[in-house]
């Protein structure tokens, strides 16, 4: 019987468990909705006991349709804020990248001046980069939770903890906590930036490598899920960091763009030359560093539009179809993509979503096409400042993940960066980087650096740009794009202000 390694996927919206041989071959695979909790503007949430309930479901799917597995690797969205009691079980919602509640503290405990916060740790000071204002936030608002916490950590940690019983984190979750200088080649915590964030260093898990084996499949997690007692688990990494290392980003230059509920296009680092646009952390790799371009919604942003404003269209094609309808440039509207706040490039969790343009001639093909474009112009910027940084620019992009798939998206891509975009039918980079995480630690690996070791190498299908004149209709799109967001910043915060009060939502909780 073929020897099987799982990886598990486990993302904002969805999770994916996935079962590979060793050759990279996918055997069985089964995928789960993530539900995720909206309490009041500028949160997102998600329940654990609920998403632990879909892993251990979708693993058994899995595992009752392939041979023993021999090892697992973890792959998910980051960073998720964990809380947990004495008796190691979560004491609220964990709070997903997304989530905006702590940016008025960020700025308040790192000053006014953001360089000099930025040199301390290799990271913007928001959210999404230091997961430690989650935890003064809890202080702050929910004292009654926070009297409670043992243990802090993410969601891989969480996971495994469930399947092992052991805790850990790894230096990719971990580089978004603030509480660590990225750049240093050894990742360790900051006694400084314990003390700057109020943290208790008793609190943090111990760090380990993602590759390493963190423990063994317990008897009670065998028998929710299927799994041989005492099957080894790495860790694992970061959603994006695990498709990394599956398709094989090691040397500097290199870059993919993976293409989920966010979109990231990843750059490669072989120094920490970092880039205060990006969100920036170690590689699973020794000696290496990963500089992402995180737009936060790009992919998001057509869920929202089948969810929440015309859910008669139950999928992406549908929305291609509705948007082939309209032209290049979207009849004079643009979309500007901030439905959670943004991370790249322009940081600011109170930024928000708009169509600029809109005339009584306009349709909804045109409403759907500028989301397509108001996507792309986003990632333009990213390489844009990738190019000022480092002096130097892909000349193909190869995207990954269910996005990845699309040819009409791949098109506008590629016209609006001007560069050949590659189209890769494998979709499960990230579960296949965390199975192969998981070789590792069960030693049918040799380690990172093994040549076995089945790297994705290229896409199946590379789009050129198009025509000039469709090119040139974008260009003089992407400048107007370029200008809306600082022009309408002020107001943006001023709306932002009106929305409800977390502490009303905190209240509520209490009380219930």
């Amino acid at each position: 019987m073929s020897e099987v390694l799982l990886g598990i996927d486990a993302g904002t919206s969805a999770i994916k468990v996935c079962a590979f041989d060793p050759g990279g071959k996918l055997l069985a695979k089964a995928q789960r909705s993530v539900p995720v909790i909206t309490p009041c503007p500028l949160w997102v949430e998600v329940d654990l006991e609920r998403y632990w309930e879909l892993i251990a479901e979708a693993i058994h799917e899995v595992t009752a349709r392939v041979g023993p597995v021999s090892g697992i690797g973890l792959s998910t969205t980051c960073p998720t804020t964990i809380v947990l009691d004495a008796d190691h079980r979560p004491l609220r919602p964990g709070i997903v990248y997304l989530d905006g509640r702590a940016d008025e503290l960020v700025h308040e405990i790192t000053g006014k001046d953001a360089t000099a916060y930025q040199r301390r740790t290799g990271n913007q000071a928001s959210p999404s980069t230091c997961w430690a204002a989650n935890l003064l936030w809890l202080q702050r608002h929910e004292p009654q939770v926070w009297a409670k916490v043992h243990r802090v950590c993410m969601l891989n940690s969480f996971l495994a903890l469930r399947l092992t019983g052991t805790l850990g984190i790894e230096p990719t979750q971990a580089s978004y906590s603030g509480l660590m200088d990225v750049r240093a080649s050894q990742a360790c915590w900051s006694d400084e930036l314990l003390r700057l964030w109020s943290v208790r260093p008793e609190l943090l898990p111990p760090l380990c490598s993602g590759a390493d084996l963190l423990g063994r499949v317990t008897p009670e997690a065998a028998a929710l899920t299927g799994l041989p007692v005492g099957t080894p688990l790495a860790l694992g990494v970061a959603d994006t960091v695990a498709a990394a290392f599956a398709i094989g980003l090691r040397d500097c230059g290199d870059a993919f763009e993976s293409v989920g509920t966010s979109g990231v296009i990843t750059f490669c680092l072989d120094r920490p030359d970092f880039n205060s646009c990006f969100l920036n952390r170690h590689h699973i790799l020794p000696g290496r560093w990963l500089a992402h371009g995180a737009m936060s919604t790009l992919g998001g942003a057509f869920g929202w539009l089948q969810s929440k404003v015309w859910p008669e269209m139950h999928s992406l094609a549908e929305l291609e179809r509705m948007a082939q309808e309209s032209v290049p440039g979207s009849n004079g509207l643009i979309f500007l993509p901030y439905l959670a706040g943004e991370r790249s490039p322009i940081w600011d969790a109170e930024a928000s979503a708009a169509w600029i343009g809109l005339r009584l001639g306009h349709t909804r093909a045109d409403m759907v096409r500028a989301v397509f474009e108001g996507a792309a112009f986003g990632l333009r910027q990213i390489l844009q400042h990738a190019e000022d940084q480092w002096n130097w620019r892909p000349r193909k992009l190869v995207g990954v993940g269910g996005g990845a798939r699309s040819r009409f998206w791949a098109q506008i891509k590629a016209d609006v960066l001007q560069l050949e975009y590659g189209m890769a039918e494998f979709t499960d980079a990230s579960a296949l980087g965390a199975a192969l995480l998981g070789g590792v630690a069960s030693q049918r690996y040799r380690g990172l650096d093994d040549s076995s070791l089945p790297i994705i190498h290229s896409a199946d299908q590379y789009i050129k740009p198009g025509p000039q004149d469709r090119c040139e209709v974008y260009n003089h799109r992407f400048s107007v794009f370029t200008e809306l967001y600082p022009a309408l910043a002020r107001s943006m915060h001023a709306l932002a202000e009106q929305t409800p009060a977390a502490h009303d939502v905190v209240r509520h909780r209490a009380r219930a």
